[in-house]
């Protein structure tokens, strides 16, 4: 599933035109291609999103349609800090190198890096901060993303009125817990009165993202929950996007609402 960025173009200018901030970035940019195999997938999207704010700028691009699901979490990975700086991006793709390979240190460079030549990797569509700011400052959707069970209830224990709480989007706890198969922050979104069958914007609920990526586990928790097959904005239910025929089998069972 590993699939690399698309290529950029080459950079108008030589190394010795650049400034030290940009020097440092292209040589992290180059040890991350090196080193793809050793970082695991939720790593790999930070350098995605990064990657792309600091070479590229805000996200430009319309958002990839609920079909191409790996697509669409690389969009998000850029997407989600399009309010960050350009030299921002770069120092924090620098310092994540350094964090994720303590061995690795900035050097003098000693030969010229395009653009085109950084790239990484992404085979899978989790991601996983640290357990510090898990607990300590995400809020319902985050925590829901990041499969944060103990804070999706406690949150909502406290203000019940956020189980309808939206993004941009229209998508509530289920949709991001579904979509990443946070089993866990799924179970304690529902149990916290988050409605099972809300829609999103495109009219699609939970187990359409569920059944868009394949994520077994979430939709038979929708299912206990009582999710239903309803149709989107294009006609679709969650039977028409599934994955496999493993999970066609699961759905046909449910009614079409």
């Amino acid at each position: 599933m590993a699939e690399a960025l698309p290529e950029y173009p080459d950079s108008d200018f030589s190394e010795d035109d650049l400034s030290p901030l940009d020097k440092s970035f292209n040589q992290a940019a180059a040890h991350v291609s090196k080193i793809t195999g050793k970082l695991d997938n939720n790593k790999l999207l930070e350098f995605y999103g990064l990657f792309k704010q600091g070479t590229v700028g805000p996200c430009d691009t319309p958002k990839p349609s609920w079909y191409d699901g790996k697509g669409r979490k690389k969009w998000e990975a850029w997407h989600n800090i399009r309010d960050m700086p350009g030299d921002q991006a770069k120092e924090q793709y620098i310092s994540l190198v350094q964090k994720y390979d303590p061995e690795w240190t900035i050097e003098s460079p000693t030969s010229n890096f395009g653009t085109k030549d950084l790239w990484v990797a992404v085979s899978s569509l989790r991601y996983s901060p640290e357990p510090d700011l898990v607990h300590n400052e995400l809020s319902l959707l985050d925590a829901a993303r990041e499969n944060c069970g103990d804070r999706v209830k406690q949150l909502l224990k406290k203000n019940p009125e956020l189980h309808n709480e939206r993004d941009e989007d229209g998508l509530t706890a289920l949709h991001w817990a579904s979509d990443r198969d946070s089993t866990e922050a799924l179970k304690a979104a529902l149990d916290g009165g988050c409605l099972v069958n809300a829609v999103d914007s495109s009219g699609q609920t939970a187990l359409h993202y569920a059944a868009t990526c394949g994520h077994i586990e979430s939709i038979k928790i929708l299912i206990l929950a009582g999710a239903s097959l309803i149709k989107d904005e294009d006609g679709k239910t969650p039977l028409d996007l599934a994955e496999n025929n493993e999970i066609r089998k699961i759905l046909e069972g449910l009614e079409v609402d």
